[in-house]
């Protein structure tokens, strides 16, 4: 299918990445999703971008609250990362290292360990193979629905080194835990945080007497959380989010993937009612967030005052 293609130009270092970021629909249907990837997986190709971002749970499609729970069970075994290995292999196989071109994608997927299901985080690289433990991310924060299916993952951040920069991951509801992504970005120095998301819409926040209301409140917040991600900690936030009607639960997603500078402020932002590629190229990653602190370094001012302090905890003064 057609899809509609956005595309931005961050600056003229050439030798600097280009992503595309997939704002697109899931389905409940692993062949449907693959056969979409290996789609926008060729388009990638043909438009020359180095990075692609699908989103959270990006084979099987989101999970809802069926009543009979074994229909999600099943659909989570026939998505299982390794059971599509061979789909995975020939995405792998035309993927490029060091010669220009796609070199990385970053999917969402579940796998299976010890027989407990996890929502995890996928690297696709030739250099890498996606399966092993090393290369995977898995969300710590599960929403009350995904309870029921995956096991909560460990405190075992995932970054990685590449020539533009250093990646970090979250999984959607990990988003609005504010200690990991401080965790990415000064204990672990990446520059970028990717977060991967299946981000709902509705929820409603009323204010009567202020005359202020919403019923899209999450989608607020999935603005909010990723333009703070990246101000606070003075690093990169590339956020992908499915879009549309889930067509079991006919929850809405936000869509609204999008890239923010390490200002916080928004650079491109993609459809909260339909399907997008996001393209934005040359993104110069380093240099634009040495830029930023310049300015003011929050990591610096951060250590500085924290560092004599052993148990911070205890210079909080609490009054009857």
């Amino acid at each position: 299918m057609p899809y509609r293609i956005v595309e931005r130009i961050f600056s003229d270092c050439d030798t600097c990445p280009s992503f595309l970021l997939a704002n697109i629909h899931g389905s409940t249907s692993v062949e449907h999703n693959l056969n979409k990837m290996e789609e926008i997986v060729q388009i990638a190709h043909e438009k020359e971008v180095n990075v692609v971002i699908f989103p959270e749970l990006a084979v099987t499609g989101y999970v809802w609250n069926a009543q009979d729970s074994a229909n999600v069970f099943e659909l989570l075994h026939e998505g299982e990362n390794n059971r599509i290995s061979p789909r995975l292999k020939n995405i792998r196989d035309s993927l490029t290292e060091g010669r220009g071109g796609l070199e990385y994608i970053f999917y969402g997927n579940t796998r299976l360990k010890g027989g407990n299901f996890y929502n995890s985080t996928f690297i696709l690289n030739p250099g890498m193979d996606c399966c092993d433990e090393q290369y995977v991310y898995d969300k710590v924060f599960l929403p009350p629905n995904e309870k029921r299916f995956f096991t909560q993952g460990a405190d075992n951040r995932l970054s990685i080194d590449t020539k533009w920069g250093r990646f970090g991951f979250l999984v959607c509801y990990d988003l609005c835990f504010v200690e990991l992504a401080r965790l990415y970005a000064f204990v672990d120095e990446v520059d970028a945080i990717i977060t991967m998301a299946a981000w709902h819409s509705e929820a409603v926040r009323d204010y009567p007497h202020m005359n202020i209301r919403t019923d899209h409140y999450y989608g607020f917040i999935w603005d909010l959380m990723n333009a703070s991600k990246a101000a606070y900690n003075q690093i990169w936030s590339l956020g992908v989010n499915w879009v549309g009607t889930h067509e079991k639960s006919m929850e809405y997603f936000w869509g609204g993937s999008g890239i923010w500078a390490p200002s916080g402020m928004k650079l491109l932002g993609g459809s909260n009612l339909k399907e997008e590629l996001l393209i934005i190229r040359n993104v110069d990653i380093k240099q634009q967030r040495a830029a930023e602190q310049d300015d003011f370094n929050y990591r610096i001012e951060f250590e500085s005052f924290y560092r004599h302090i052993e148990h911070p905890a205890k210079s909080t003064r609490f009054l009857p």
